[in-house]
């Protein structure tokens, strides 16, 4: 029998659970009789030091600088991995960043600076306010305090008028988030909704330039102001409806559709709306495929669009993580792709650090990283297990790469677990084969867990019965 390996099951108390991959991500391709395989997630080789932890990060094409937020440190990154350190910007949550043709912005804890290329300061306007979110549209720099939705002035960035405030009428729920959608349009992201504004260039002076654009509110919204992300020019949001639970959904204009699964509902039921509120989701693509990250309090879920759309979000998702034999979030975050040095410049969680994604091994800073894949449980009934044989790619690996196996017969428990090399250098022909795992009473299923510094690619399991 052929099992397929990028979705696994398991057993839980009075329910049936999915056991995600870990340090995996799905690729589809048609690969020895597999609609897609799972390969190693790429790791991550260091890049500068930084002032401080990472708070967020952009690149400016318009200056064409790599800039961040590490610490207390405004910085600039260059290509040769030296950081420049270009201001003093206090806090600790991620910051807001924008751009116009003039300038690179920065919202940091209810401030707001901006660098001109040759000076950096804070903006002191009275009318500012204290804002949690904002973004450059049409000439104009567009901000949210929660309440209210407001701009700058199209003669002088640096200033806004007390007339030029609109708002978010379709629910009393507070304004979280504001973004330039891929249409020329600002969404403003209540807590339960969303609304577009266009910029209307015949208003009155002295009045705002967004106006609502009516029939085009969405009955959802985020948790927290960094719940949303813009890829394919499709918002990905952490929210949902007034009359549900929290989930992951995508808007396309005025539809909105969930992109989460059962099991990734129930990972997220584990928090507090709280909790959730300081959830950030990034958007990826690399080599055409498109991720979404969520770096939720306690994991990292990486979310494959390019195989959600061709096989369903149930073989979407994976978990991204640091350490061994622990469960600690990927320690990559805010990603930048810098287009100067062709590489995603990610901040780091737990050292004042960059590091590139790197494609060629799957080790974080030097360390090993576990990678784990489940398959789904698989019932026979009354019968031995000849041998299996999982279908990898040996050779290519700079050391000895070991893989452990480990059988449950219950959905829940696994048992001891048999080490077998799966690739050696420079030995393309061997075969990764276990033989005589014994009798199957009701049904089994497999866990396979690798320590390593190189990728694998898994892409099938054969098990032969006697």
């Amino acid at each position: 029998m052929q099992i397929p390996l990028i979705k696994g099951d398991r057993q839980s108390k009075l329910d049936y659970r999915e056991n995600l991959p870990v340090n995996f991500t799905s690729v589809i391709s048609q690969v020895k009789g597999s609609e897609g395989y799972l390969l190693s997630h790429d790791g991550l080789t260091e890049y500068a030091q930084t002032g401080g932890e990472a708070r967020g990060g952009v690149f400016n094409d318009r200056f064409n600088k790599h800039f961040r937020v590490s610490g207390n440190s405004f910085e600039c990154v260059n290509t040769d991995g030296t950081v420049d350190t270009l201001g003093v910007i206090p806090g600790s949550s991620p910051c807001s960043f924008a751009r116009s043709f003039n300038s690179q912005s920065i919202l940091s804890d209810g401030k707001w600076y901006l660098w001109d290329g040759a000076t950096f300061n804070q903006v002191l306007d009275p009318e500012l306010g204290v804002p949690i979110d904002h973004d450059w549209f049409l000439g104009i720099y567009v901000f949210t305090d929660g309440e209210s939705v407001f701009h700058t002035d199209i003669a002088n960035e640096r200033s806004i008028s007390p007339l030029k405030y609109t708002s978010s009428e379709y629910a009393p729920d507070p304004i979280i988030g504001v973004s330039r959608s891929g249409h020329q349009q600002i969404a403003a992201f209540n807590r339960y909704s969303t609304e577009y504004f266009y910029f209307n260039a015949a208003a009155s002076v002295g009045t705002s330039v967004l106006q609502v654009i009516q029939n085009k509110t969405v009955r959802a919204g985020i948790i927290g102001t960094n719940c949303k992300t813009l890829l394919d020019d499709l918002f990905f949001i952490l929210g949902g409806r007034v009359d549900e639970s929290p989930s992951f959904h995508v808007i396309n204009g005025t539809s909105i559709e969930s992109f989460s699964t059962r099991e990734i509902d129930k990972i997220i039921s584990g928090y507090s709306e709280s909790e959730l509120k300081d959830v950030v989701l990034e958007s990826r693509v690399v080599d055409r495929d498109k991720f979404i990250i969520a770096h939720l309090p306690c994991e990292t879920l990486l979310y494959n669009h390019t195989v959600s759309v061709s096989l369903g979000p149930k073989y979407a998702w994976t978990v991204i993580k640091t350490g061994v034999d622990i469960d600690e979030p990927w320690r990559g975050k805010f990603g930048v792709f810098d287009p100067r040095v062709a590489k995603w410049i990610y901040g780091d969680t737990k050292e004042n650090k960059l590091a590139y994604l790197d494609s060629e091994i799957a080790s974080q800073y030097g360390q090993d990283v576990e990678a784990i894949l489940y398959t789904p449980i698989v019932p026979v009934k009354q019968s031995s297990i000849d041998n299996f044989e999982i279908e990898a790619i040996p050779g290519y690996s700079s050391t000895d790469v070991t893989c452990s196996f480990s059988m449950s017969y219950d959905g829940v428990t696994y048992g001891q677990e048999y080490f077998n090399a799966i690739s050696t250098p420079d030995r393309y022909n061997s075969r990764y084969i276990a033989r005589r795992l014994g009798f199957i009473d009701n049904y089994f299923n497999f866990k396979f867990r690798i320590v390593s510094k190189d990728k694998v690619a898994f892409s099938g399991l054969k098990v032969n019965e006697l």
